[in-house]
């Protein structure tokens, strides 16, 4: 005599995983120079896409993208010569320009017409040059902590950061195995995160710690070369003229204590951008995504429903 088995059903939290799982699409899209660009897609509705800062795979996400794909199609993905997409050819394709291309790539790859777009640090310069270019596929604009233009001349509200930034950008190209090392050595000192704080780089009673780490390790073991392209990319492109000139909803979210891009200068891109909002997080650092995501959350939904 047989014995017959029966199947559990599945507990309705893990009903919910495999739901997810099935919306999970990862793949690669192919940018203009031939750069395979390496995107992950998840959930249904609204396209929302998050485009990264300068040196970062997708870890600052990490509490934004899961809450917002419970009702909307998130995309994550990785610029050339970052996480798991390919480095291009040629250094010099390492511009606001290519990073705004590869972005195009991956919503023609995955047959995204239109979409919200979030960029942080960096990706605040990347969309605001995307929607020079492609404002008919920009449903919403989202920049967070991020600047217009100039960087480093408001780097640390300090103008002599681009001298700064100078000499890195030779030392890079003329020693950039030496560099990388440099930066190597950095992500296994013990004290990374007493330094961070000690230059007010992130809130230390907030900041998720497992987050902050990966950021340093990838960012040690990006090609320093093609960061200090893009850090001269950046520092040259100004989209000031871009922003008078935008007419989707746009939510600016802006950091109390940021001192990469110090909060007045989002609340200019707020007096720049027509019926725009912003919201000043308190308390918050330049990676108040991994501090305060909880409010993040709810802000963003809150202007999607309410303007889209």
């Amino acid at each position: 005599m047989t014995a017959t088995v029966r199947k559990r059903k599945p507990t309705p939290k893990k009903r919910l995983a495999l739901a997810q799982n099935k919306d999970e699409i990862e793949g690669y899209a192919t940018s203009f120079d031939g750069t395979r660009i390496w995107y992950k897609s998840k959930g249904a509705g609204i396209p929302i896409i998050f485009c990264n800062g300068l040196g970062c795979s997708i870890f600052y996400w990490k509490h934004v993208q899961p809450y917002l794909a419970k009702d909307h199609q998130v995309v994550v993905f990785d610029w050339r010569g970052h996480g798991q997409s390919e480095s291009p050819k040629k250094a010099e394709k390492t511009g606001i320009d290519s990073l705004s291309r590869d972005l195009q790539a991956v919503m023609k790859e995955l047959k995204i017409k239109k979409a919200i777009i979030i960029g942080h640090s960096m990706g605040t310069q990347v969309i605001y040059y995307f929607y020079k270019k492609n404002s008919s596929k920009v449903k919403a604009l989202i920049p967070c902590f991020g600047t217009f233009a100039n960087p480093l001349d408001t780097f640390y509200n300090s103008s002599s950061s681009r001298y700064v930034f100078t000499g890195i950008y030779f030392f890079n190209h003329l020693f950039p195995r030496l560099a990388k090392k440099i930066g190597g050595l950095f992500s296994k000192n013990p004290l990374w995160f007493q330094m961070g704080s000690a230059l007010k780089m992130l809130n230390p009673g907030l900041v998720d710690r497992k987050v902050l780490k990966e950021y340093i390790d990838h960012f040690s073991n990006t090609d320093p070369v093609l960061l200090a392209n893009l850090g001269r990319s950046m520092q040259e492109y100004n989209a000031e003229p871009t922003l008078k000139k935008i007419k989707v909803p746009t939510l600016i979210l802006a950091a109390e204590k940021d001192t990469f891009t110090p909060v007045w200068l989002s609340k200019k891109m707020h007096h720049l951008i027509p019926n725009s909002e912003i919201l000043v997080i308190k308390k918050a650092s330049h990676v108040a995504l991994i501090e305060q995501p909880a409010l993040i959350n709810l802000r963003i939904e809150k202007f999607i429903n309410e303007r889209l």
